[in-house]
C-alpha cells in the first residue's frame, strides 16, 4: 500500500515533469483542486489535471521542492517552494498545500501561498 507521503511526492515529481498523465494517475476521478488564486477551483480528475498543466506551461525554468510534510489518517499538508520564470522574469513562491485522500488517490487539493520578492 502507497502511504500518503509517497503519493504527494509522486505528484511533486509528476509536476516538475509536466507529466499530465502522472499527474492524473494520482488523482480521484471526483478529485477538487482549491487554487491559491480564488475564485479558480477545478472539479474532477481532468480539469484538475488541465489546471494544474496550465498553471506549469504560464512558467519556465521552474521547480516544486518540498520542504517538509506532515500526514494525519487522510489528510496531509505539504509546504513546498516553486521558483521560476515567469515572462522571463525570476519569481519564487512559497506555500502550503491541504490534501485529503482516499483509496491510494488524491480527493482534494487545497493550496495557500505567499509571493517572496
Amino acid at each position: 500500500m502507497t502511504s500518503n507521503a509517497e503519493i504527494t511526492q509522486k505528484f511533486t515529481a509528476a509536476q516538475n515533469a509536466r507529466d499530465a498523465d502522472a499527474i492524473a494517475a494520482l488523482l480521484a476521478e471526483d478529485a477538487r483542486f482549491e487554487s491559491a488564486r480564488l475564485p479558480i477551483a477545478a472539479d474532477g480528475r481532468a480539469d484538475v489535471t488541465q489546471s494544474l498543466v496550465d498553471w506549469l506551461d504560464a512558467h519556465t525554468d521552474y521547480e516544486l521542492k518540498t520542504i517538509r510534510e506532515f500526514y494525519a489518517g487522510d489528510e496531509g499538508y505539504n509546504e513546498w517552494r516553486f521558483t521560476a520564470k515567469k515572462d522571463g522574469e525570476p519569481i519564487e513562491t512559497h506555500g502550503v498545500d491541504y490534501y485529503r485522500f482516499k483509496d491510494g488517490l488524491i480527493v482534494e487539493k487545497n493550496s495557500f501561498r505567499k509571493f517572496l520578492f
